[in-house]
């Protein structure tokens, strides 16, 4: 799947929520040329809802902003990695030899971000990923050409693991994951924070992703009477874990607190409603986050519900590469200026303020503590209630 399109606020708002092309009449001559911008995110698979609303905050961003930034008409080019490796790897491949695109976005998949860094690294490839959160992009597989506008799984892992061991139980927990490259490193780095702050884990479990009856786990559960479960799913794979969670009686009597992506408002607590109640996460977004405000109200209001992580994180990543083209007045020739323009100051964005780290060009970001509560009219929202300041991954050093 390859859409091609250039944007205005009038035709996002008429399709918004809609998996329809935005079409727009054709980009008028201008002494510049178009600046394409590639996105590769999953439309297909597990993870297509959260694919289509990271690709819905990008358009919005643009939209917003006339479809220009520095001066340069924009052309977006979006490509469907189906949440595996390597079809990303072919559709990266595709953005950068065939259509020539300026710069490479996206990716909700850890696994799909590690796969394709070699391709952006050694094609030169000025790369902002958008969600893909593996630690080693932060780490050993830190990449010159590649900004991560977005947490680590680390980031999320750790805080739930602090949060976790002073507010919910120093005993009784037990973890259930969604078994690929972010639920390992999300149950893993909670587990080694939880307990090295003295806290004791019980059994843990985990799942395929794309796992449809969750059944004999929560018999397991429900066998274990565990204080609290610390747990990563995301996308459907969340919608279904919760709604069974329901079924089987364990929602109220078992707290729940996880990864971002378990509990993201919306595209799953806006389908699971009552069954995400009480339920705990962290997460570098928040629809209630003061530096969110605004941008909440918008979102709403193009696409009748609140934004979660990834309709946000699309249009954060509008938000970093406008900054970056920005900064160097539309010229992207010299990579090592896009790299220190971004470095020089922070970026103000719906996340918050967001400096990269000169070591891995990962963003450093505050995390927010989340738990669902009801809002206006008896509907669930994440709702901050702790917020830890300037969260920076160990980098190079872990």
């Amino acid at each position: 799947m390859t859409e091609r399109f250039p944007l205005s606020r009038r035709s996002f708002l008429a399709t918004a929520g809609a998996t329809a092309l935005i079409s727009a009449p054709a980009l008028a001559q201008t002494a510049n040329k178009p600046l394409k911008i590639g996105m590769v995110t999953s439309l297909s698979g597990p993870f297509t809802a959260l694919g289509e609303s990271m690709r819905a905050g990008m358009q919005m961003f643009l939209a917003e902003n006339g479809g220009r930034l520095a001066g340069r008409a924009v052309e977006l080019i979006v490509e469907d990695d189906q949440a595996k490796p390597d079809e990303g790897v072919r559709k990266f491949r595709k953005l950068i030899g065939q259509d020539n695109v300026d710069i490479v976005s996206g990716v909700i998949s850890s696994a799909v971000a590690l796969a394709v860094r070699d391709v952006v690294t050694e094609a030169k490839a000025l790369t902002f990923i958008s969600s893909g959160s593996a630690n080693d992009l932060a780490r050993k597989a830190a990449s010159p050409f590649v900004f991560r506008p977005t947490k680590t799984n680390w980031m999320l892992g750790h805080t739930a693991g602090l949060w976790a061991y002073e507010k919910l139980g120093k005993t009784g927990c037990m973890t259930l994951g969604a078994d690929y490259a972010a639920g390992r490193e999300c149950v893993g780095d909670f587990v080694a924070t939880y307990q090295k702050q003295g806290g004791k884990i019980g059994k843990q479990l985990w799942a395929p992703l794309g796992t449809t009856d969750f059944g004999p786990l929560l018999t397991t559960i429900a066998a274990e009477k565990p204080e609290f479960i610390y747990s990563f799913f995301a996308g459907s794979d969340a919608v279904r874990f919760l709604r069974q969670m329901r079924e089987y009686r364990l929602s109220g009597k078992v707290k729940l607190i996880g990864g971002g992506a378990l509990f993201d408002q919306e595209d799953v607590v806006s389908a699971v409603k009552e069954a995400a109640l009480g339920g705990l996460n962290t997460c570098n977004q928040s629809p209630t986050a003061p530096s969110s405000a605004a941008f909440t109200k918008a979102y709403q209001a193009a696409r009748n519900v609140m934004p979660g992580e990834m309709g946000t994180a699309g249009y954060v990543t509008g938000q970093v590469i406008k900054a970056a083209v920005e900064r160097v007045e539309g010229d992207l020739s010299n990579k090592e200026k896009v790299k220190e323009a971004l470095l020089a100051k922070e970026v103000e964005t719906v996340f918050g303020p967001m400096p990269f780290d000169p070591r891995n060009n990962q963003a450093i970001l505050d995390i927010y503590v989340n738990e669902i509560k009801e809002g206006a009219g008896g509907v669930p929202v994440n709702q901050v209630i702790h917020t830890y300041k300037g969260v920076r991954d160990p980098g190079p050093v872990a």
